[in-house]
C-alpha cells in the first residue's frame, strides 16, 4: 500500500501535534535535607545578588546568618529551559545545604602511626598519642569557614596531628633522653595548652590529649639498656622495701616484748604487794589477839597449871 505525498504530510503533522499535546517535562520532586541533633546546617543560595555581597560572601558572619535551626530543610527549585520545546526543561536547586557534623572525634596514633621525634642527644623514638576534638554549636560557622569541605576527622588526622608533631619535636628535641623520660608529663601538659589555644580560633575544641603507649625507641639496644636499668632500680627498690618491712616487723616484735616485760614486772610487783599485804594482815591479827589476851589477864597465875617436870605429865609415857 502506498501513501500519497498529500496524505503523508498531514499524518506527520498530526503526529507531532499529538506528541506536543501529550508530552510533559520532569516533575518538580521536592528535595529535603534532614539535619540530625549532632549536626549544624547552613543554607547557601546558589543564585542571586552574590556579586554585590562578594566581600562578605562565605565569611564567618555570612555563615552565621545562613545557619538554620530547623531539622528538615526543603530546597527551593527553579525551572530551567533546555530547548525550544515547552516540555524541554529541568528543575534545579536554588540553594545548597552544607552540614557540619559536630560529633566528638577521637584519634589514636600508635606504633607506626605514632609521632616520631628525636632527643637532644640524637636518640630517636616514637610517641603514641591520643587526642579528642569536637565542634561546639557556636563554633560551627568558624569551622566551616576555615575548613570548607573537610570533616572533623580529616582535620584531626592532618592539621591536629601535624601540630602535635611540631610541638613534641620541639620539646623533646630540646632535652636529652633522661630529661625526656623525666619531664614527659610536663611536656604533655604544655602540648595540651598550646593545642587547645591554637585550634579554638579555628572552631575546634580539644577536650583531651595524652601519650598513649609510652616511648618506643628506634634502636632496640637503647630499649634493652633502659629495661636493664629499670630492672636494677626495681631490685634496689624492692630490697629497700623488704628492709623497711622487716624493720617494721622487728619494731613490732620489740614493742610486743617490751609490753610483755612490763606486764610481767607489773604482775610481779602486784604479787609482791599482795604477799606483803597478807603478811601485814597476819601480823595485825596476831597483835590484835595478843592485845585481847592481855586485856583479859587479871595478873594471877592459873590454878590448874601443872608444875614443870611434874611426873604427872609423863605418867602415861612411863607406862
Amino acid at each position: 500500500m502506498k501513501f500519497s505525498h498529500n496524505l503523508f504530510v498531514p499524518v506527520i503533522s498530526a503526529f507531532f501535534v499529538c506528541a506536543a499535546l501529550t508530552g510533559c517535562g520532569p516533575y518538580p520532586a521536592e528535595q529535603a535535607v534532614e539535619v540530625k541533633n549532632n549536626e549544624t546546617a547552613f543554607v547557601v543560595p546558589l543564585e542571586g545578588d552574590s556579586k554585590a555581597k562578594q566581600a562578605q560572601f562565605m565569611s564567618i558572619e555570612y555563615l552565621e546568618r545562613a545557619k538554620v535551626a530547623t531539622k528538615r530543610i526543603v530546597i527551593p527549585l527553579r525551572k530551567r529551559q533546555l530547548g525550544r520545546a515547552w516540555f524541554d526543561y529541568e528543575w534545579i536547586p536554588l540553594a545548597r545545604v552544607i552540614v557540619v557534623d559536630r560529633s566528638p572525634v577521637t584519634r589514636e596514633w600508635l606504633e607506626k602511626d605514632g609521632v616520631k621525634v628525636e632527643s637532644l642527644d640524637s636518640v630517636g623514638f616514637t610517641v603514641g598519642v591520643n587526642c579528642t576534638g569536637m565542634i561546639r554549636e557556636e563554633d560551627a560557622a568558624k569551622f566551616l569557614y576555615y575548613y570548607p569541605g573537610n570533616s572533623l576527622a580529616d582535620v584531626m588526622n592532618k592539621n591536629v596531628k601535624g601540630f602535635i608533631q611540631n610541638v613534641l619535636a620541639r620539646e623533646f628535641g630540646s632535652r636529652n633522653l633522661s630529661k625526656c623520660q623525666q619531664e614527659k608529663k610536663d611536656i604533655v601538659l604544655g602540648l595540651s595548652k598550646e593545642l587547645i589555644a591554637h585550634f579554638a580560633q579555628y572552631g575546634i575544641t580539644i577536650s583531651s590529649v595524652g601519650i598513649a603507649d609510652g616511648m618506643s625507641y628506634d634502636n632496640a639496644e637503647v630499649q634493652k639498656t633502659i629495661d636493664a636499668v629499670f630492672v636494677n632500680e626495681t631490685r634496689v627498690k624492692q630490697a629497700e622495701q623488704e628492709r623497711e618491712a622487716q624493720k617494721i616487723v622487728n619494731e613490732k616484735d620489740l614493742s610486743i616484748a617490751r609490753n610483755e616485760r612490763l606486764k610481767a614486772e607489773e604482775f610481779a610487783k602486784a604479787a609482791e604487794a599482795q604477799t606483803k599485804m597478807v603478811e601485814l594482815k597476819i601480823r595485825q591479827m596476831d597483835a590484835e589477839a595478843k592485845l585481847e589476851s592481855a586485856k583479859r589477864w587479871d595478873g594471877k597465875t592459873p590454878s590448874g597449871v601443872v608444875p614443870a617436870n611434874s611426873p604427872f605429865l609423863f605418867q602415861f609415857g612411863n607406862k
